[in-house]
């Protein structure tokens, strides 16, 4: 478990290095894409998760259910074996 002085520090971390990156054109454009591949991400999954769920054929269920088990892997609170 952190100590109270190690969480400031990191809290402080976590906030200053977005704000010096959106001072520069680069750092805004760098933020904007990270932003972006998170949104699809975001899309990808939602949609995977909805074929997994309404697939009409039971191959497609399975592949997109794989498919997304691999892509939630990535989160650290997933666990690793799907239900």
């Amino acid at each position: 478990m952190p100590t109270p002085r190690r969480r400031r520090t990191r809290l402080t971390i976590t906030t200053t290095i977005p704000l010096l990156l959106t001072t520069t054109t680069t750092g805004r454009t760098a933020l904007t894409i990270a932003g972006i591949a998170l949104l699809l991400l975001l899309a990808t999954t939602a949609t995977l998760a909805l074929r997994t769920t309404y697939a009409r054929n039971p191959a497609h269920r399975t592949a997109a259910h794989r498919t997304l088990h691999l892509l939630l892997r990535l989160a650290p609170w997933y666990p690793d074996r799907p239900q």
